[in-house]
């Protein structure tokens, strides 16, 4: 007997008559349209997404204090925004793919944003690296070269996934790991060896304040 199908990005196997649908953004599996989401997510995930300002204030209090139990504390309460997929690409002008961002003037944070409908474990991912972001902010960290400080970024949101079960999670993961981008991934990469050699993230940051780059290797 043989079986026809594909492989999805997060390992898992397809049947072969799915090969002309349309992929999850999340996952890679078929995606259903009829979710009616701002991107396009398979049933699985669909279940899970985070579509209103009701699902945030639910989802939100152990994804928040997670980030804290890692020593990431904002000097002031920062409030995570929904927003739809189309207002995030006209804040970049159209640049990539973006789930978050995160709008700073000075130490002050002025906006939050997260783009709706993402599974849950992304919104997570997202939070966690823009957190960072407004954390940076708030420390006065200063203007950082890019991959230094999307690679403290993305640090955080591996921390984060690091507690968190399931497929969904092991697919973040090797995506922060495996990221072939140079500035998230390679920077995430940077970031993560540099706190593996000063013992930890704070260590890391510490130096980063200070210096205004990742400590290099001894």
């Amino acid at each position: 007997m043989t079986l026809n199908g594909f492989v999805t990005a997060n390992g898992e196997l397809v049947c072969g008559r799915h090969g002309e649908d349309r992929l999850a953004v999340c996952c890679g599996l078929p995606a259903d349209p009829a979710l009616g989401t701002d991107w396009l997510l398979c049933r699985r995930c669909g279940v899970t997404a985070v579509r209103t300002q009701r699902d945030v204030k639910r989802v939100l209090p152990p994804i928040a204090a997670r980030i804290r139990a890692l020593s990431i504390r904002t000097t002031t309460p920062v409030q995570v925004r929904l927003v739809a997929r189309d207002e995030l690409r006209g804040r970049l002008d159209g640049i990539g793919t973006v789930h978050g961002l995160t709008v700073v003037a000075g130490r002050d944070v002025v906006d939050l944003m997260v783009a709706r409908d993402l599974p849950l474990v992304r919104f997570g991912v997202v939070v966690a690296h823009e957190v960072m972001h407004a954390y940076l902010a708030q420390q006065g960290f200063g203007e950082l070269p890019q991959p230094v400080e999307e690679g403290l970024c993305e640090l955080l949101a591996h921390a984060w996934l690091k507690d968190q079960p399931g497929r969904p999670a092991e697919w973040e993961r090797r995506r922060l790991v495996n990221n072939p981008d140079p500035v998230y991934g390679d920077g995430f990469r940077a970031a993560r060896d540099a706190a593996i050699r000063m013992g930890s993230v704070r260590r890391t940051l510490e130096h980063v304040r200070r210096h205004g780059r990742l400590p290099g290797p001894t």
